[in-house]
């Protein structure tokens, strides 16, 4: 099992690509927009621009040296240097 974290123009782009992926056995889950400011009495909270996806993959083929291959189109999405997030799978870790 790999975790990932992805984060999309829209959520059209991200469905599209869920989409794609078919019957499997990799859980999705989809965050949204996610907050990125707090609030505060006088100020409401800010949200991001990206919209965001966290993928369990299960069964990904891999390459001759033993590196999973992902499905097309998801590499350019996926989000590096953001380790602290609201959401994690039940015993699994988010690592870069």
């Amino acid at each position: 099992m790999i975790y990932k974290k992805y984060s999309f123009q829209s959520e059209a782009q991200a469905v599209a690509l869920i989409d794609a992926l078919g019957e499997n056995n990799n859980t999705v889950v989809k965050l949204g927009f996610l907050q990125i400011g707090d609030a505060d009495e006088e100020t409401p909270p800010t949200f991001s621009d990206k919209y965001s996806v966290d993928v369990l993959w299960r069964g990904l083929e891999v390459d001759e040296n033993e590196n999973p291959i992902f499905p097309d189109g998801w590499k350019e999405f996926e989000l590096n240097g953001l380790s602290k997030y609201k959401h994690n799978f039940y015993g699994l870790t988010f690592e870069e």
